[in-house]
């Protein structure tokens, strides 16, 4: 019975916790969705129940970076934010060269100072308790270029507890490999992926100038670990290479913006064929060319030729009767052999065809090669 009194005791307390903090609800507590509560975060508050002290080395706002565009969000954009952008984006963050944003020392002995605080850190994080030290100094100091929704972690009763929030762009944190961000240093929270709302948002906190729901990003892993990180200088709009780990920006060094993606050619469209191209259509035929399906027009005999295959057109006309045109089709019968003895008178032939020779010649005469029997 004991028990339960202090039970209810400790419940009554939290609760009396939450509501003077303003933040009562599902936002006070480790739940697998995000409710509806949503916590405006400007730059330098620390929100409710921070972890440890402020450890981010300005406070201030940074002036807005006008060269440089904001990172292209891609998705649909919802009251919720959920436009996402893949944390290995160049120019997703911000900083100032050779200024790390967040003083990970200091954060550390923060932690290690307090044993409950940093075993719910560790436990947020998902590392050892012992490891604490090398998991933020193996982190990268930056800061944000867009308002962004993160679960957040605050700490209270010796445990961590979690609620979704907006942190202003500007806000210096400390992001992985992956380009994520994991802790907040104006509190020390730790920080991770957010959840899915229920329904439209009950924003706890006065939202900044220049705030828009639908402009606010969510951050998504990088495909695979980068070893550095591409950011826009927030004093004078260059572009810095920070290497991952760096929180001092000792390596930094000035690169080039970024080349933006070529566009991709449209497979379907065709290819324009210039005027004073030599390429025919596949679908016209070249005017000099005949197509093999039409005939060809009867073109004159190249006598040439012809003698060529005739093996007889270079031989003298010796021994060739010439033929008369008109009666070149004539048929005409075979003149009877010559007889030594009188015969019955021939018939008459037709015209055009030579006579028989005369029955008084001997068949050996003259005249007795014009005709080859």
């Amino acid at each position: 019975m004991r028990a339960s009194t202090r039970t209810y005791a400790v419940t009554f307390a939290i609760s009396a916790a939450l509501a003077a903090a303003g933040c009562s609800g599902d936002g006070g507590k480790d739940a697998t969705d995000g409710g509806r509560e949503l916590f405006m975060q400007p730059v330098a508050a620390q929100g409710p129940d921070p972890f440890t002290d402020s450890t981010a080395r300005s406070a201030a706002t940074p002036p807005p970076v006008t060269r440089s565009p904001q990172p292209s969000p891609s998705g649909s954009a919802t009251p919720q934010g959920t436009r996402s952008v893949p944390g290995g984006t160049p120019g997703l963050y911000g900083g100032t060269r050779a200024v790390g944003t967040c003083d990970v020392d200091r954060q550390v002995r923060f932690l290690t100072a307090d044993r409950g605080k940093a075993r719910a850190f560790a436990q947020v994080s998902g590392i050892a308790q012992a490891a604490i030290p090398d998991y933020l100094r193996g982190l990268t100091s930056v800061v944000l270029r867009a308002d962004t929704r993160v679960t957040n972690h605050g700490f209270r009763g010796g445990s961590a507890t979690s609620f979704q929030s907006v942190l202003q762009a500007g806000t210096a944190v400390l992001v992985d490999a992956r380009g994520l961000a994991r802790v907040r240093c104006a509190c020390g929270n730790p920080l991770k992926p957010p959840l899915a709302l229920k329904g439209t948002p009950r924003h706890h906190g006065r939202p900044w100038s220049g705030y828009e729901p639908t402009r606010v990003i969510v951050v998504t892993p990088a495909p695979r670990p980068v070893i550095s990180i591409v950011i826009v200088n927030i004093v004078d709009n260059t572009w810095i290479e920070r290497k991952t780990g760096d929180e001092h920006g000792d390596r930094d060094r000035v690169t080039k913006p970024p080349v933006p993606p070529t566009p991709t050619p449209n497979p379907t469209s065709p290819t324009p064929v210039p005027p004073d191209s030599d390429e025919t259509p596949s679908d016209e035929t070249p005017s000099d060319e005949t197509p093999s399906d039409e005939p060809s027009e009867p073109t004159e005999p190249d006598q040439d030729r012809d003698r060529s295959q005739d093996p007889d057109a270079d031989r003298p006309d010796e021994g060739i009767v010439p033929t008369d045109p008109d009666t070149a089709a004539t048929d005409c019968p075979s003149p009877p052999a010559p007889s030594a003895t009188p015969q019955e008178a021939p018939s008459p032939l037709p015209p055009g065809c030579p006579s028989p020779p005369s029955p008084a010649t001997p068949p050996d005469g003259p005249l007795a090669h014009t005709f080859d029997n």
